[in-house]
């Protein structure tokens, strides 16, 4: 080849090589910056502030005012821990979860820099509500949210899995709303507050020596802990104070502090000993597991304040417990266990996961033999997989076969499986017994990896009258 012939080539190729990046700029050019209503806002992308502080922002702030309080408090929790905003097109998104519930409690925050219009996602219970928040009020079809909106809930649908969904159909665990000023006067005005709340105590600096007589209420109170692990003898706790019914007499919070027992990933559990007119009572009240802040809120049920654990759900005085509403309970939303019966087919017991890539079981007898079936939303390869069934800590391992026409459906032989038991609340041995009658709901993995949950409600009687031709307990 020539040096002309080259010189050319080469000429051509820069010649053409200008045009391709002028036009790679042309659409980094146009969406570069947006120039709506709002666009001023888009300086928060990219910046790792807080997601609770974004909420705080006026346009935000007015839009989430059309929630019921309990909601907002319900937004913020779930997106308590989160990471930088981001700009997708001209939206505004950030997403989170609440302090160790990750899948479980998790929220997302869309704000249109056009229109104003704020769309608040809120994951819990294997639930899923969507609320439309604009100004005037107006509700939107599932396929007109933005498609990162629809992309996150069936996420959070199937437990955020690392592969993407096949698909964005709405899933039934979303239920879209769309909330006008009106929600706000309908929202139950919080109780009273008292001068000395919400008060925040961190066992780690504000924890102070018991009295001898604190020190013995505490032993006597925790007397069935004493007695099962030998753990607070050795006044091995934080002790601090709170009047928590407001009757002015300082009661005492104690958090066990070195026993393994009384302690895990979610961190330590302890005692509340309530102060009487007549020393101290005789009984405590048992706290959840927490790392060591305890938010005593300004709201009272039953007379005593309401408590919060670095960001937990609100823990709420029944009469009897400190207990969290069920909507904040993981598996809330999980349906229970139902039979159907088609025409000339034998009798089917079936519940559908939460949280999960498992679209349903299914439990029957085919041919004299106990089958479990697996519909799942997403293909899985042919390999082996094993579905796993954790009953309050006891592991159960199926191991599942491929149909060979259809990558989405699994099956397996119980004939010789003690899964219909657990199912029934039935075990083998005096612990397994106890176990399955204690539980409520299945963890479910594949191949190790979380698989969502299961609801045991209604277990015993669909499973059994689906199996009670094939399989003897």
């Amino acid at each position: 080849m020539n040096k002309t012939r080259l010189a050319c080539i080469r000429m051509g190729s820069a010649a053409l090589f200008l045009p391709l990046l002028v036009l790679a700029a042309l659409p980094l050019t146009a969406a570069a910056a947006c120039s709506g209503k709002y666009a001023s806002m888009q300086s928060y992308a990219g910046k790792s502030i807080y997601a609770t502080h974004f909420l705080d922002t006026p346009l935000v702030a007015a839009r989430l005012a059309q929630l019921p309080g309990k909601t907002r408090l319900h937004l913020k929790r779930n997106l308590d821990v989160s990471g930088p905003l981001k700009r997708v097109d001209c939206h505004l998104v950030v997403t989170g979860n609440a302090p160790h519930m990750g899948t479980e409690q998790d929220a997302m925050l869309d704000v249109d820099l056009d229109s104003g219009t704020t769309i608040a996602a809120i994951h819990g219970g294997g639930r899923i509500d969507v609320y439309v928040l604009a100004e005037p009020a107006a509700g939107k079809p599932w396929p007109s949210l933005p498609r990162d909106v629809r992309a996150w809930a069936v996420k959070a649908d199937m437990g955020f899995p690392a592969q993407a969904p096949p698909g964005l159909a709405q899933p039934g665990s979303v239920r879209l709303h769309a909330l006008t000023a009106s929600a706000v006067a309908a929202t139950p005005a919080p109780s009273a507050r008292s001068s000395a709340y919400p008060l925040k105590i961190n066992f780690g600096k504000d924890a102070i020596k018991p009295t001898p007589a604190q020190a013995a209420a505490i032993r006597r109170a925790a007397a069935e802990d004493i007695k099962e692990f030998n753990h607070p003898e050795n006044n091995d706790w934080n002790m601090a104070i709170a009047d928590l019914n407001d009757d002015g007499r300082p009661d005492l919070l104690a958090q066990y502090t070195s026993d393994s027992s009384f302690c895990g990933s979610s961190g330590c559990s302890g005692v509340i000993v309530m102060a009487t007119a007549h020393g101290y009572a005789g009984k405590a009240i048992d706290l959840p597991n927490f790392y060591g802040d305890i938010d005593i809120l300004p709201t009272k049920h039953h007379g005593m304040h309401d408590l919060q654990f670095g960001g937990s759900p609100v823990w709420k005085w029944n009469g009897q417990e400190y207990d969290i509403d069920k909507a904040d309970l993981p598996g809330s939303n999980a349906s229970p266990w139902k039979t159907a019966q088609a025409s000339g087919h034998p009798m089917m017991a079936y519940a559908t996961p939460i949280d999960s890539t498992i679209k349903r079981l299914l439990l029957s007898c085919n041919q004299g033999r106990p089958l479990l079936t697996m519909l799942t939303k997403m293909s899985r390869p042919a390999g082996p997989v094993t579905l796993t069934f954790v009953f309050r800590g006891w592991a159960v391992n199926v191991p599942m076969q491929r149909n060979v026409y259809n990558a989405n459906l699994w099956m397996a032989d119980l004939a010789r499986s003690d899964l219909p038991e657990w199912l029934a609340h039935r075990g083998n041995t005096p612990t397994t017994s106890e176990l399955a009658r204690l539980a409520d709901m299945a963890f479910l993995r594949i191949n190790g990896a979380m698989e969502g949950q299961i609801s045991l409600t209604n277990s015993t009687a669909a499973t059994r009258a689906a199996l009670q031709s094939c399989y003897r307990y």
